[in-house]
């Protein structure tokens, strides 16, 4: 577990310096509003999430909870964490009940921010590439490339982000060195599933996305 653990949260946080650098090149970009581009979108949050880091980065480890709260507050705008979450569920949600479903949600949302939030906690300095950073999107999907290189190595990632009925940009993927974060968690509640006999609740009360990275990333 302690190389899994070391593998993850290598990769986890190369992934966490690109998106907070996909957040910051957006600000260049000379879009309309954040009701028409993704990139806009981001910019809003931005600013919030680096006052963040800078403010109670260093809490991570006497106040990690109050850090994460932080974190999840400037990253719900954003993040469809519903959507994800039934998406890593796949078939298994149409057996779910409501409730179930609800559950996995709230745990895959706690879970994931607090890995992201301890990834960024203490990011250094980056050197960032935008591969497409586009213009107005003719639709309600998009794709964001970006190439990192930081201390740790070169980084590539792919987000993804949808409109919604709202007109709202919402993130529902990555894809972090070619490795889809989506379909690495939604394999893993399958796997898991698996092995617990079909259990839901035991799969929901056991999951944790610094497992599932890890393993996917072996």
């Amino acid at each position: 577990m302690t190389n899994q653990t070391g593998v993850f949260q290598s990769a986890i946080a190369r992934g966490a310096r690109a998106l907070l650098a996909t957040v910051l090149l957006c600000s260049l970009a000379p879009f309309a509003s954040a009701a028409e581009n993704p990139y806009a979108t981001i910019e809003n949050v931005s600013n919030q999430l680096l006052g963040v880091i800078r403010s109670e980065g260093q809490q991570v480890s006497s106040n990690p909870q109050g850090y994460y709260a932080s974190v999840d507050r400037v990253l719900a705008p954003v993040v469809d964490f519903d959507f994800i979450a039934r998406g890593v569920m796949g078939s298994y949600a149409k057996q779910a009940t409501p409730a179930q479903r609800a559950k996995f949600s709230s745990t895959f949302r706690r879970d994931l921010v607090a890995t992201f939030a301890r990834g960024v906690a203490t990011f250094g300095n980056m050197d960032v590439k935008v591969v497409n950073p586009g213009s107005t999107p003719s639709g309600n999907r998009v794709n964001v490339l970006q190439e990192v290189r930081s201390p740790e190595g070169l980084t590539k990632v792919s987000y993804t982000l949808v409109r919604n009925k709202s007109g709202q940009w919402k993130l529902i993927n990555v894809i972090l060195n070619g490795v889809n974060l989506g379909k690495t968690f939604r394999g893993q509640f399958s796997q898991a599933m698996q092995a617990n006999g079909g259990d839901i609740d035991r799969v929901i009360a056991s999951w944790s996305a610094a497992d599932k990275v890890a393993d996917g990333a072996r």
